[in-house]
């Protein structure tokens, strides 16, 4: 039986052949400074992608957003993201708190810009992330923005200049 001390011991074996031959013993003390090539960025990678899988966020490609605002039956938030863009990830999490808040109020749709580039060169997508607000009213310009914008944020922008529900409160 091994004692405590010598299950905590580190691999003497040389960098190389602890990758490719060290005991289940070993791992927890070799893992945390040879995690794979990548590792933090393919979680990064899953936290923006899968929005869609936990709320009623939607992915979509240029025909399907042509078809959702052609169809549009509650307004819409586009949001134009790339998989490797830190400030894309954290969108995400406010739009899904934006999903969760208005329900079926509005409908989230998210774009890829790196497997869509032809919808972000025709709608002049340079700076990420970028929202771009569309309203039921069709005499009415979409909005746009670019940047990081908190949940809060986006939800009276929807409010106010979408669906017309907030009321103006009296300055005091």
């Amino acid at each position: 039986m091994h004692s405590v001390a010598a299950a905590r011991a580190p691999c003497a074996a040389p960098l190389a052949v602890r990758r490719a031959t060290c005991t289940p013993r070993c791992q927890p003390v070799v893992q945390p400074w040879l995690r794979p090539a990548g590792a933090a960025i393919t979680k990064r990678r899953n936290i923006a992608a899968q929005a869609s899988k936990q709320t009623n966020i939607e992915q979509v490609d240029s025909e399907g957003l042509e078809a959702a605002i052609l169809n549009r039956d509650r307004p819409l938030i586009i949001d134009f993201y790339a998989t490797w863009c830190g400030p894309c990830v954290l969108l995400a999490k406010e739009l899904e708190t934006v999903a969760e808040k208005m329900g079926d109020a509005v409908r989230i749709l998210k774009i890829d810009t790196d497997k869509n580039p032809d919808i972000s060169t025709q709608l002049q997508i340079h700076g990420l992330p970028t929202l771009i607000f569309v309203g039921m009213d069709a005499s009415k310009p979409a909005l746009r923005t670019e940047g990081l914008l908190p949940a809060q944020v986006i939800q009276e922008i929807v409010e106010r200049d979408l669906v017309g529900t907030v009321s103006e409160e009296p300055a005091q």
